[in-house]
């Protein structure tokens, strides 16, 4: 068995190594980036490998892991001797696999061979494995802490790929956990820590009864744009559910977490507070449900809170919106100081709008490659849109649209105002600008989701520039053969977990994905909950 002894031994030949394997205590400057992750082996060519020596057993003789060493280092050419120990331990991905990856160890042991730093972190990954099927023993979290012991002593300051085998490995100990948030900090010299490191670490934290270091880790994931993993959530709501006197205000920290963040709960987490609810139905009542016409909950009959931002905030976006965004340097390098001065005169002159088009972003929805006569009709049939609804519209184009379809432009200049840029402008300030200028009833139509904008305002400002953007940004869907356009309108209901009359309605999505849409869809399951 890989036991204490074995370890010890690594350690003291690492603690004085020879000359020749000494490893540098600081990083070259060469080594700053993240560690490719090993052990990433097309599994077609693969298969029949895994079949004889990983699925079917324990522990491998001595003489099987020599031919499945040979078998790689000389079937693939990027698996060399010096990342194939890494490659062997990366395949024992499961929990169920510890006892082959240490009898992999005993072998590389027996050849005198010391495990390299990234060997031992593929280790510790399946030490966690481990731990998320069954409980680790003593002597397990023991073996885990003396790999920690050895990478940490060999090297003033670790990569960031083994930083995040480190904390993996120690969130599996009862009592060595919290030294992880060390080499959490560490990653951050030579890279951001990972989605994975952060939740492991704060999920750790909430089963471990530290709330407050699991928060604070969540929301320096969120400053970094970063989303929480299901697992963060479940160790929350489980270790709430410990004490029945503060669940609710527990699980309140979490809806208003939510509700701060935009973020939609996993059906995994949904269903977990469902359970929950089943179990302490004096604590929590929690529905799923759907959402009716005009945002109406399926469950309690209530309308979702309406998305508008108040007049305060708009004046607020308003005012921030010409420093950060429309008078900026990457701006005037698409147009000058003078269009915009222009623009401006002229947008004081004509506005207030009721909905300002960008025109070029309308004639390309269905196809940049179509003639300039398709293009200026689709434009005209969306200024017919609106014009068929005695709204105030504005088109903004530029100047090489004035060579297109002459009846088209003309339908578009007689019942519109519009403002021409060079060709070199960039619109969608020029549009953002104008709509808010006109007030808090303008709407705009264009597809694009004005991400860079929204960044460049801030945190705070983000957040109400998104309600104002849902609220007022029409799209076109698609134009039909017979020439009919169908119009994505604003969605006017929150999107995001809130409360009406002290019930939540938290949206959900079906699985966790990091990068979540920024576009305004309606999720199709919710969660109706009240907490008594």
């Amino acid at each position: 068995m890989y036991n204490l002894r074995i370890l010890r031994q690594f350690r003291y030949s690492w603690i004085a190594p020879t000359s020749a394997t000494k490893l540098p205590h600081r990083l070259l400057a060469s080594q700053h980036k993240r560690r490719p992750q090993l052990g990433a082996v097309p599994s077609d060519q693969l298969d029949q490998l895994k079949a004889d020596y990983f699925e079917r057993n324990c522990e491998l003789s001595n003489e099987e892991w020599q031919q499945v060493k040979h078998t790689l280092t000389n079937t693939y050419k990027y698996i060399s001797g010096h990342n194939v120990d890494a490659v062997i331990l990366g395949m024992c991905s499961t929990g169920e696999q510890l006892p082959l990856a240490k009898s992999y160890l005993r072998y590389l042991q027996a050849q005198g061979v010391e495990p390299n730093a990234a060997t031992l972190g593929r280790l510790l990954r399946v030490y966690n494995a481990a731990y998320h099927t069954r409980a680790l023993s003593d002597e397990e979290q023991s073996e885990i802490v003396h790999i920690c012991d050895r990478l940490q002593g060999n090297h003033e300051l670790l990569d960031a790929s083994s930083c995040e085998h480190l904390v993996h490995g120690l969130v599996a100990t009862t009592h060595h956990w919290q030294r992880a948030v060390a080499f959490l900090e560490m990653m951050k010299v030579t890279s951001a820590p990972s989605i994975s490191a952060y939740s492991a670490l704060a999920g750790k934290a909430f089963s471990s009864d530290h709330p407050e270091l699991a928060w604070q880790l969540l929301e320096e994931m969120l400053e970094t744009r970063k989303l929480p993993k299901c697992e963060v959530y479940l160790a929350h709501l489980e270790s709430s559910a410990r004490d029945v006197k503060t669940l609710g205000s527990q699980v309140e920290r979490l809806l208003l977490f939510l509700e701060r963040h935009d973020i939609l709960l996993s059906d995994k987490v949904a269903q977990q507070l469902v359970a929950l609810a089943q179990r302490l139905p004096h604590q929590l009542q929690v529905t799923s449900t759907h959402l009716e016409q005009m945002g109406k909950c399926g469950a309690c009959q209530q309308h979702l809170e309406h998305v508008a931002i108040s007049d305060a905030q708009f004046a607020e976006l308003r005012r921030s919106f010409l420093d950060k965004v429309l008078i900026r340097k990457d701006v005037f390098q698409k147009s000058t100081p003078e269009e915009v001065a222009r623009f401006k005169k002229f947008v004081e002159q004509t506005a207030p709008y009721d909905c300002v088009i960008d025109g070029l972003n309308v004639a390309y929805s269905t196809g940049t490659k179509k003639p300039p006569q398709q293009l200026a009709k689709l434009l005209a049939t969306v200024v017919r849109f609106f014009k068929e609804r005695r709204k105030r519209v504005l088109v903004l184009g530029r100047q090489h649209m004035r060579s297109w379809s002459k009846p088209a432009m003309n339908y578009i200049q007689n019942n519109a105002s519009v403002f021409l840029t060079s060709n070199l402008s960039q619109d969608d300030p020029f549009l953002l600008y104008a709509t808010l200028r006109s007030g808090q009833e303008t709407d705009f139509f264009s597809r694009d989701l004005m991400r860079s904008h929204a960044f460049l305002l801030g945190t705070e400002l983000k957040a109400t520039f998104r309600r104002w953007q849902q609220e007022h940004q029409y799209s076109l869907v698609t134009q039909t053969q017979t020439g009919q356009i169908i119009v994505k309108e604003p969605i006017r209901y929150l999107l995001s977990a809130h409360k009406v009359n002290n019930t939540w309605h938290i949206p959900c999505t079906e699985t966790y994905t990091p990068n979540p849409t920024d576009r305004f869809q309606a999720p199709e399951k919710w969660l109706c909950l009240k907490i008594a």
